[in-house]
């Protein structure tokens, strides 16, 4: 099974899809912003987690390569986010596109539209609704311009067209 394209996403009572995949990734989210307040970084997963154990393996993964890639992930975000530095970003928005950048560059399993998916779901249930555009954009990009094979094979599949990286 691919992580994000776990069998059927069901939706919560908001309407919000919660597939095993994304809980692993809020659960990656909640983990790096606590990070951003604690001196040892982010804390490590619940073991009390009800996560399947693909979930598990890939919120582990992904959390794991964010810590060891930071300062690349963070590099790749000042390049592409416009007048926008990491400290003038919202945590939530700044986690929220390391995650996404980490899925482009480092999870040749996941599909580029997969990723543009969850991590827009993620700024509509924890961000504001101007962050969502842009994380689209500088997702979109950082895909297009770093990726581009992956990027392209799923905008031959229907994939979100790019919006602009400005955030206003």
């Amino acid at each position: 099974m691919k992580p994000g394209s776990a069998g059927k996403k069901t939706k919560d009572p908001e309407g919000r899809f919660q597939s095993p995949f994304h809980k692993a990734r809020i659960e990656v989210l909640q983990s790096l912003f606590a990070g951003e307040y604690l001196p040892g970084g982010p804390p490590p997963f619940t073991l009390t987690s009800t996560l399947p154990s693909q979930a598990r393996l890939f919120r582990d993964r992904l959390g794991g390569t964010i810590r060891e890639h930071r300062a690349e992930i963070d590099d790749t975000i000042s390049r592409f986010s416009v007048d926008w530095s990491l400290d003038r970003m919202g945590r939530v928005d700044r986690n929220i596109l390391r995650m996404g950048i980490c899925e482009i560059l480092f999870e040749p399993e996941v599909p580029f539209r997969v990723t543009i998916d969850e991590s827009l779901e993620l700024a509509h249930q924890f961000s504001e609704p101007e962050a969502v555009r842009f994380i689209n954009g500088i997702l979109h990009r950082v895909g297009t311009e770093l990726a581009p094979a992956k990027a392209y094979a799923s905008q031959e599949d229907g994939s979100p067209q790019p919006e602009s990286g400005e955030k206003s």
